[in-house]
């Protein structure tokens, strides 16, 4: 895997979770890097739509298991990508729109550092299984 996964959100993160997602960060030697952002112009700035394939998280997007998500991810690990977390309020409908993928843990409603951190272990399960490791188990 030459390209990068980003992982952003809008608000940081608490230190008990920016920890706990340090963790996982530092097992994906350097795969996986953190972008925190001021806002949804920041967010079009750096990851532009035209050189990242960008994942947004939504309680209404689309749910996948472990399994399946590492299965959408796979091809695409040759390109940069981005998964965005959104503040308390969310995210704009305009980065939404523009999102290759809206992704769902699940149509409860999450803390933006509870979203961060599930992403985080996610993103760690599904290269264990892109790389046949039983982690996911």
């Amino acid at each position: 895997m030459g390209a990068k996964i980003y992982l952003a959100n809008f608000d940081k993160l608490s230190k008990n979770v920016n920890e706990e997602v340090l963790k996982y960060v530092k097992r994906l030697n350097g795969s996986v890097e953190i972008a925190t952002l001021k806002n949804a112009a920041a967010f079009e700035k750096r990851f532009s739509a035209d050189k990242f394939i960008r994942i947004v998280l939504s309680e209404d997007g689309k749910l996948f298991n472990t399994k399946q998500l590492a299965e959408w991810l796979n091809p695409k690990l040759s390109k940069n990508m981005v998964f965005l977390v959104g503040a308390a309020y969310g995210i704009e409908p305009e980065i939404k729109q523009k999102a290759d993928l809206l992704l769902s843990f699940s149509p409860l409603t999450f803390s933006h550092e509870h979203a961060f951190l599930l992403l985080t272990e996610q993103i760690y399960r599904c290269l264990m299984v892109i790389k046949g490791h039983p982690y996911h188990h």
